[in-house]
């Protein structure tokens, strides 16, 4: 993966190298609180070793060309978030065949639309070159924040739903690649401007 934006680049996870700047946002309970069962990475270990999951799972991933990588700041070079299109487990947290894009950003990087930019070439890279269908997010009913991102995204907002990540309840939301392909138009013609760097993450 390399994927290039206004202010970012998206590429694949190098645990050795990335695993100090991984730790700070594995580590930090305001990022963990929205994630699977919010155990924060308490060692650097623990977050290398999440770090090769997430590659050994891009490497394995079906269909291929999904994954989870890694976002930097293009003028910094500092990794500041996660992201990624990965198949959503079902209620038995076996493959559902739903695909969802998701984030997990530094704190310190809050506010500054870059997860919104992120999945937004995320989003492009998955309608145009995997020929995708669909693409879901789901949050945590209290995760303002990524609601608000999904939002900006034009996804739709479907309601509750427990279909997913073992039965958990979470907000769910869904962008088809026709409602994509109106937005790029929209964009192309000046009509509609996408998310801005002061958006809320």
């Amino acid at each position: 993966m390399d994927l290039q934006t206004e202010r970012l680049k998206i590429r694949d996870w190098l645990p050795e190298q990335d695993t100090p700047a991984a730790f700070a946002i594995y580590s930090d309970m305001r990022v963990m609180q929205w994630l699977g069962d919010r155990t924060v990475d308490a060692t650097l270990a623990a977050t290398q070793a999440r770090l090769k999951r997430y590659q050994q799972r891009t490497a394995t991933a079906h269909p291929p060309g999904l994954g989870t990588w890694a976002v930097e700041e293009s003028k910094t070079g500092q990794l500041i978030g996660n992201l990624l299109l990965v198949c959503l487990p079902n209620v038995e947290r076996q493959p559902s065949g739903h695909i969802e894009i998701g984030w997990h950003f530094n704190p310190a990087y809050w506010g500054q639309g870059f997860a919104t930019e992120a999945a937004q070439a995320v989003l492009k890279y998955g309608f145009e070159t995997l020929k995708l269908a669909e693409v879901y997010v789901v949050t945590l009913p209290e995760n303002e924040r990524s609601k608000a991102v999904a939002q900006r995204l034009g996804m739709t907002a479907l309601g509750l739903t427990h279909q997913y990540h073992g039965g958990t309840e979470l907000d769910l939301f869904k962008l088809t690649t026709k409602d994509w392909q109106k937005r790029v138009q929209l964009v192309s013609s000046g009509s509609f401007r996408e998310g801005a760097p002061e958006a809320s993450y």
